[in-house]
């Protein structure tokens, strides 16, 4: 009987197709293996079996993998996921693996001497020296090589003469090899003990209920729904830690860099050496070495942003999304994956895995995502009942919400109203600490020429240019390029160039101008770059280095300091005239996260928002704490209007160097997709494609872009998704001087 052949469908690093090779070895799904590809070796991820009667090629000429490499393999229920986010996200498994795999693996080979026999001690090494010490070398170089066994030709022609490294190999003591070396070194950790911190959360009546119904429910997919400074991190720690002491891990997301820091000081004061750090600011080795230590199940917790929702558990027991609300959670490039589908995806996956029965429902992944102001989308699935909701409505220890007061921006010329000066300066003076918020970087945002009424803009993009004045440059947010301002208008030449807007940078000059005496800090992507820098930044304030802390909404969310007692919104607006259907959603979130900062200790808490649009509804219902009837109101809208969470959204972006090919290109593939969405859906005001139209942000980093925005019911976009991949597949391939981009569900409409 003939030797059974195994045939596998292979990623290969680096590469966008899928590769078939055989082995009479059995290789499991999800490990690394070498093979030889286009005549050169690298890595391929086992991503399934196949049967040879599938096999469309001739076998015969079938490639063989050469061996496993040794690297951690990738668990099944990642390679189901992976699966899962290539189709969902319409992406490609090089994009979908670079995201879930952490850092390069990259291919090296090194000439190893591997020990073969002894060398026979009367042999004599032909040479002037005499042969006593060639005795001694061939004795030493018996000894060596039997204790290695195997070591690279570099460092045996460090340690002995080349003389007796040639005539080993003749006399064949060694053998000489090309040997895999990855260049993924992994530091040896000593195995601490792990250790869990003894002493107890006092948890209120409420945050009790929450907790045991979270641990009791059959349910799987829970919302939790408190108030800002309800005590949610508490319900955390306690479901981690009971699961914890069971053997069981947990996987705790925050949405920003900023927030792993206050975050991984409660975790690692709760649970010492058990915590692993996650998040794209690491480094390829660093990233490496802690994927190493959760797959091995050395730590069982894992902190961090985005990615670390692909973190390889053992025995994962919860996932915790926390503000869960936050844009953060979507990535932004290929694959464009969304957190919160990917943490429930996840669980269903692995769930599905167990059977049925009574021993194994403990074993069960539970999603528990967390806000003060829940995304729409969640909050309508809880409302449908397809997510437990599980609600908070008390502050922790007693503390009281904050006051709210509305200032009319349209009667003071000013960035700061009387009132606001009035309450920073009573603030600084009872020695408490005062968070500002604006959402804007830089000094000022636009430039504007008095006398043409000309706007600098990017070269690249059409975006106007930010004015930086500490180095008195102009700077586009989109591409990088920047140019010094020499106070003159291009257009015009006039003198007369004036600051529209106010950025942070501005800002802070202005605060320094009328509180000499005050310790500022701003904070913004500019002025905090690295996790250090937000650690340090942090802990200064906690430490009250600093009286005021000012910045864009990356301070707005989830950060806690009890001596805090003053929250001003510059202006409340900037959101709120974006253009986009959750431009209002957002600013709610955004106002109602940034009030939840102020009066979080024992000391009442003030907000004061400033606003030209006071009788807005998102300001009113701000001010009210009322979630549900905004979210009624917008539920109507959206209702009438098809967008999520009743409808489903994919914007195309078609870009290229050349406008009018990407106007051209845009509108062929606009045609050639309703062509072939006509034959199975007939399009009505509910179902929905655009012309192909010039993006928001035209033209990024010298490249022109066009849109096609699809809306459509729940139930078509199954079909209407694979139609997209056809079309745009088929383009792709003959169209190189086009990039298109697929986003399914966007958050970003620009």
């Amino acid at each position: 009987m003939r030797n059974k052949m195994y045939y596998y469908e292979i990623y290969i690093e680096n590469n966008r197709g899928i590769y078939t090779y055989k082995s009479k070895e059995k290789y499991e799904i999800g490990q690394w293996c070498i093979v030889n590809f286009i005549n050169r070796d690298k890595m391929g991820l086992i991503l399934a079996m196949t049967e040879e009667s599938k096999i469309q090629l001739d076998i015969s000429k079938i490639k063989k993998i050469k061996e496993a490499a040794p690297v951690l393999s990738i668990p099944d229920n990642l390679i189901q996921l992976i699966k899962w986010i290539r189709n969902y996200y319409i992406s490609d498994y090089y994009s979908v693996i670079k995201a879930v795999y952490p850092g390069a693996l990259k291919l090296n080979y090194s000439k190893k001497a591997i020990y073969q026999k002894d060398f026979l001690e009367n042999e004599y090494l032909i040479g002037e020296d005499n042969s006593e010490n060639s005795l001694d070398e061939i004795k030493k170089f018996n000894d060596y090589m039997k204790k290695r066994k195997e070591v690279t030709i570099a460092t045996l022609k460090k340690n002995f003469s080349s003389k007796i490294v040639e005539k080993a190999i003749n006399e064949k003591v060694i053998s000489i090899e090309k040997k895999v070396i990855l260049n993924s070194k992994i530091s040896k950790g000593e195995k601490k003990k792990s250790e869990i911190a003894e002493k107890e959360i006092i948890l209120n009546d409420e945050q009790q209920k929450a907790v045991d119904t979270i641990k009791n429910s059959e349910n799987q997919i829970f919302l939790l729904k408190g108030i800002t400074g309800s005590g949610k991190t508490e319900i955390y720690i306690n479901l981690i830690k009971e699961s914890l002491k069971q053997g069981f891990g947990s996987i705790f997301l925050v949405p920003e860099i900023s927030l792993t820091v206050q975050m991984i000081q409660r975790l690692e004061e709760e649970f010492h050496n058990e915590v692993a750090i996650l998040h794209s600011k690491l480094t390829d080795k660093e990233k490496r070495e802690e994927w190493t230590f959760i797959r091995n199940g050395e730590k069982k917790i894992v902190i961090g942003a985005r990615s670390a929702i692909f973190a390889p558990v053992q025995n994962l027991k919860y996932i915790i999304v926390d503000e869960e609300h936050e844009n953060t959670y979507k990535q932004d490039n290929n694959p464009r994956y969304h957190v919160k589908n990917v943490a429930i995806k996840r669980a269903f996956l692995q769930n599905d895995n167990l059977e049925k029965d009574e021993t194994v429902k403990s074993k069960k992944i539970k999603v528990i995502l967390g806000s003060a102001t829940p995304s729409f989308e969640t909050y309508y699935q809880a409302q449908q009942g397809d997510i437990e909701l599980v609600e908070l409505t008390k502050r922790y220890k007693n503390a009281k919400l904050p006051k709210f007061e509305v200032i009319d921006l349209n009667e003071t010329a000013e960035n700061f109203s009387e009132k606001l000066l009035d309450k920073i300066s009573q603030t600084l003076q009872k020695n408490e600490q005062a968070i500002l918020i604006l959402n804007r970087k830089a000094f000022s945002n636009l430039l504007k020429c008095k006398d043409c009424g000309n706007i600098p803009t990017c070269p690249n993009c059409s975006i106007s240019l930010n004015y930086y004045k500490y180095d008195n440059q102009l700077k586009c947010h989109y591409c990088g390029y920047e140019t010094r301002f020499n106070s003159t208008c291009d257009e015009c030449g006039s003198h007369k160039m004036r600051q529209i807007g106010a950025g942070t940078e501005k800002i802070e000059e202005e605060l320094a101008g009328l509180f000499p005496s005050a310790r500022i800090v701003r904070v913004d992507s500019e002025s905090v770059k690295t996790k250090q820098n937000y650690e340090k930044v942090y802990n200064d304030f906690k430490n009250h280095k600093y009286d005021i802390m000012l910045g864009t909404q990356i301070i707005a969310k989830g950060l806690d300091f009890s001596n805090v007692t003053l929250v001003g919104i510059i202006n409340a607006d900037i959101i709120l005239n974006f253009p986009d259907f959750r431009a209002s959603e957002k600013t709610f979130q955004l106002l109602t996260q940034a009030s939840g900062r102020a009066g979080r200790g024992e000391k009442d808490g003030e907000v004061i928002i400033q606003t030209f649009n006071r009788e807005n509804d998102v300001i009113k219902k701000t001010i009210e704490s009322d979630y549900e009837g905004y979210y009624k109101n917008e539920m109507i809208i959206r209702k009438m209007l098809n967008y999520p969470p009743f409808g489903r959204i994919v914007i195309l972006v078609i870009s290229a160097a050349e406008e009018n090919l990407a106007k051209e290109k845009a509108q062929t593939l606009r045609k050639e997709i309703v062509k072939n969405i006509d034959t199975v859906v007939k399009l009505t005001t509910n179902n929905f494609i655009s012309d192909a139209f010039k993006s928001p942000i035209y033209k990024i980093n010298g490249r022109y872009r066009y849109q096609i925005f699809f809306k459509f019911e729940r139930e078509n976009i199954l079909k209407i998704k694979k139609i997209i991949k056809k079309c745009v597949g088929k383009f792709q391939k003959t169209e190189k001087k086009l990039r298109i981009t697929i986003d399914v569900d966007p958050i970003n409409m620009m």
